[in-house]
């Protein structure tokens, strides 16, 4: 684990370049006047939004000591440097909220349980799904999933008819070795929010 001065990488070399400002994953490197770009694979677009500000309680202060409105957006600015699949939106309202761009309440929620781990304090709104209008037919899309669940047989009625309440879609049931079915759904993200708790709940923990 040693850093050595190189004049050539290929590929599987990990690299450190310095004087590159704003560079981030999908970026092409070039020699001055090359104007090449190699084609990238495009992340996915994020599917929920969140907005969070500053603890205004009346237990502020108890459980972190990093307060401030200001503290907590650039925590987050410097976590979307990082990662990709994070977007930051500032606010237009005198800066008191930050709104933030994520793959899923799971990726949004590891943030927020990190950020409170380092000690900050911070109010969260419920997620809410980030819709999308198509360009030729002018409706209103939304993100959908594909869910796969683990589950024993005795579950598998209940579980299919919670999310067929929740606007999915049953694609394959496979039966696995050990007797146990693995689901397949296609669901749509909104129905989605909450989920994890009542799955939990009618499976007994064993999904």
């Amino acid at each position: 684990m040693q850093e050595i001065e190189l004049k050539t990488a290929y590929a599987g070399d990990i690299v450190s370049i310095a004087g590159f400002q704003n560079s981030t994953v999908g970026n092409v490197v070039n020699s001055l006047g090359k104007n090449v770009v190699i084609e990238s694979v495009p992340i996915d677009p994020p599917m929920l939004s969140l907005t969070v500000t500053l603890n205004d309680s009346p237990l502020k202060g108890q459980d972190g000591d990093k307060l401030t409105v200001a503290q907590i957006r650039e925590r987050i600015e410097k976590e979307s440097m990082d990662d990709v699949s994070l977007k930051v939106e500032k606010s237009k309202v005198k800066g008191s909220t930050i709104t933030m761009h994520g793959r899923g309440d799971l990726h949004l929620g590891v943030l927020i349980e990190k950020m409170r781990r380092e000690g900050y304090e911070l109010s969260v709104t419920p997620p809410q799904v980030i819709m999308k209008q198509c360009e030729k037919t002018g409706r209103m899309l939304e993100p959908f999933e594909l869910v796969t669940i683990d589950t024993d047989l005795d579950y598998v009625s209940g579980i299919i008819d919670k999310l067929n309440d929740r606007k999915g879609m049953l694609m394959e049931i496979e039966e696995q070795k050990d007797g146990r079915q693995l689901l397949t759904l296609k669901v749509p993200s909104r129905g989605l929010l909450g989920y994890r708790n009542s799955l939990t709940t009618d499976t007994k923990g064993t999904a």
